[in-house]
C-alpha cells in the first residue's frame, strides 16, 4: 500500500569545521533507545507536490548547516574510550513515499490521496524531544518563509553539563549492533483531554491536597489510577510511574532551551495498586508533585555523578513490571509547524520505543491547554481502559 517514489541523500549546504562533540551521561543513557520517530499530517498542499518536496529537501540542506550533528556519525575514541559525534559532513536520508489509496484518517505516510505527512527520525543519543522539535520548528519556518538567513541558533556548549570534561567508557563493541527491543503485541491509541476536563481534574486533585498540584500532575495522576485499574492489579502489587523531566530550566545556571542534545532525566515513584485504587486523585498527583519538585540542580548533578561511577545504558526489556512511563511534553510547539501549507491536522509517532506502559504527551490541536496522550498497552489492558468511564469521562 506504500510505494517509495524516490530515496536520496541530503548534505549540508556548506561544509562545517571538522570537530567532535562528546556524548555526555544524559546522552549515553539513551544509547539503546530506538530512534525518535515523529511526524505531522497536513491537508494536501496543492497539485505540484514534486516541487514542494524539492523545497523540503533544499531547506533541509540549509538546516543541516546549523543543526550539523544530525548529519554526522557516532564514533568511539581510541584515546579516551568516549563516544563522540564525528562532524564529518555526512548525508541524511530523504525518502519520498506514496500511499495514494489511503486518506489522512488512515494516518499513513508520506503522500496520501488527501494529505501529506512530514516525518523525521533521529538517534535518541544525539537529541531529546526538545532538540527534535526545535529542529522541526526551525525547518518549517525556513520552508515557509524561504529566508536567506536561518533564525535558529542551537547551542552545543557542553560545559554546563560537563564541568569535569572526562569521558565515560561504556565498554560497547564499536563494531556491534545496538540491540533492538521487540515488544509483545500492543495496542496504541490517542486519548484527548480538553482544557475544561484538565481544569476540573486539577480542582479535584487540589481539593484535599496539602500541596498545590499542577494541571499536568493532576492529569498524570488520573492516568496512573486508570491504567492501574485497567491492569487489574492486586492491592499489594506495586505500580511505578516514570517521567522524563527537562533539566534545562532546573540547572544553575539554566541551560538555554536551544541546547542541542539530551537534557532530560528519567525519575520515578512507586505506590501500591491498593493505594492508587482507594485514595483520591490528590494522592497520586501529590506523589508526582513531590517527585518533580525534587528535581533541582543539586539532585540532577548528584544523579549524573552516581551514573558516571557506575554507568548503565537503559534497556526497555529491563523496565520494572507495571510501569507507566510518560515522555515527550505538552509544551512542545507542534501545531505551529507551517511549511507553507497551513498548520498540521494531527501528530503521529512511529512504532519505535513502544512498550507496555509507554505514554507520549503532546499538546492538542485545539490548544488552550488541552492535551493528547498516545498510550501503548497490552490489548486486554487497553480494552479495559477504553470502557473505563471514570477515565474517559472523569467529570460525570
Amino acid at each position: 500500500m506504500i510505494r517509495v517514489n524516490r530515496k536520496r541523500t541530503v548534505s549540508p549546504a556548506t561544509p562545517s569545521e571538522p570537530q567532535q562533540i562528546k556524548l555526555l551521561p544524559l546522552d549515553l543513557q539513551m544509547m539503546f533507545a530506538q530512534y525518535i520517530q515523529q511526524g505531522l499530517l497536513y491537508q494536501i498542499p496543492g497539485s505540484n507536490f514534486s516541487s514542494q518536496v524539492d523545497l523540503l529537501a533544499e531547506t533541509l540542506s540549509r538546516m543541516l548547516v546549523k543543526f550539523y550533528p544530525l548529519a554526522r556519525r557516532l564514533t568511539t575514541s581510541p584515546v579516551d574510550g568516549g563516544i563522540y559525534i564525528l562532524c564529518n559532513d555526512s548525508d541524511v536520508d530523504f525518502i519520498e513515499a506514496m500511499a495514494g489509496e489511503l486518506s489522512i484518517a488512515d494516518l499513513i505516510v508520506t503522500q496520501l490521496k488527501d494529505g501529506v505527512s512530514v516525518c523525521c527520525t533521529v538517534n535518541h543519543a544525539v537529541a531529546d524531544g526538545t532538540s527534535f522539535w526545535n529542529f522541526f520548528n526551525s525547518w518549517a519556518e525556513l520552508c515557509r518563509t524561504n529566508e536567506t538567513k536561518i533564525s535558529a541558533n542551537p547551542t552545543y556548549n557542553r560545559y554546563l553539563l560537563d564541568r569535569d570534561g572526562s569521558a565515560v567508557r561504556l565498554g560497547l563493541d564499536p563494531n556491534g549492533q545496538i540491540p533492538r527491543f521487540c515488544p509483545p503485541l500492543l495496542r496504541v491509541k490517542m486519548f484527548h483531554f480538553s482544557a475544561h476536563t484538565i481544569k476540573r481534574l486539577k480542582e479535584r486533585a487540589n481539593r484535599d491536597s496539602p500541596v498545590t498540584v499542577s494541571s499536568f500532575q493532576a492529569l498524570c495522576g488520573h492516568l496512573w489510577q486508570a491504567v492501574t485499574r485497567a491492569r487489574g492489579l492486586g492491592p499489594d502489587e506495586t505500580a511505578t510511574f516514570q517521567l522524563s523531566v527537562n533539566c534545562r530550566p532546573r540547572l544553575i545556571p539554566p541551560l538555554p532551551e536551544s541546547y542541542f542534545g539530551n537534557a532530560v532525566q528519567a525519575i520515578f515513584v512507586t505506590s501500591t495498586a491498593g493505594e492508587l485504587n482507594r485514595l483520591p486523585l490528590s494522592f497520586p498527583a501529590g506523589l508526582l508533585n513531590s517527585l518533580i519538585g525534587g528535581q533541582r540542580d543539586g539532585a540532577i548533578r548528584e544523579s549524573i555523578g552516581k551514573w558516571v561511577k557506575e554507568p548503565v545504558v537503559y534497556k526497555f526489556e529491563e523496565l520494572v513490571k507495571n510501569v507507566l512511563m510518560v515522555g515527550s511534553s505538552p509544551r512542545f510547539e507542534i501545531y505551529e509547524n507551517d511549511f507553507g501549507w497551513g498548520g498540521p491536522v494531527a501528530l503521529r509517532c512511529g512504532t519505535n520505543n513502544h512498550f507496555d506502559g509507554m505514554v507520549s504527551a503532546f499538546p492538542s490541536r485545539e490548544g488552550g491547554g488541552s492535551v493528547e496522550f498516545e498510550i501503548c498497552l497490552l490489548p486486554p489492558t487497553m480494552n479495559a481502559l477504553e470502557i473505563d468511564q471514570d477515565f474517559i469521562c472523569p467529570l460525570h
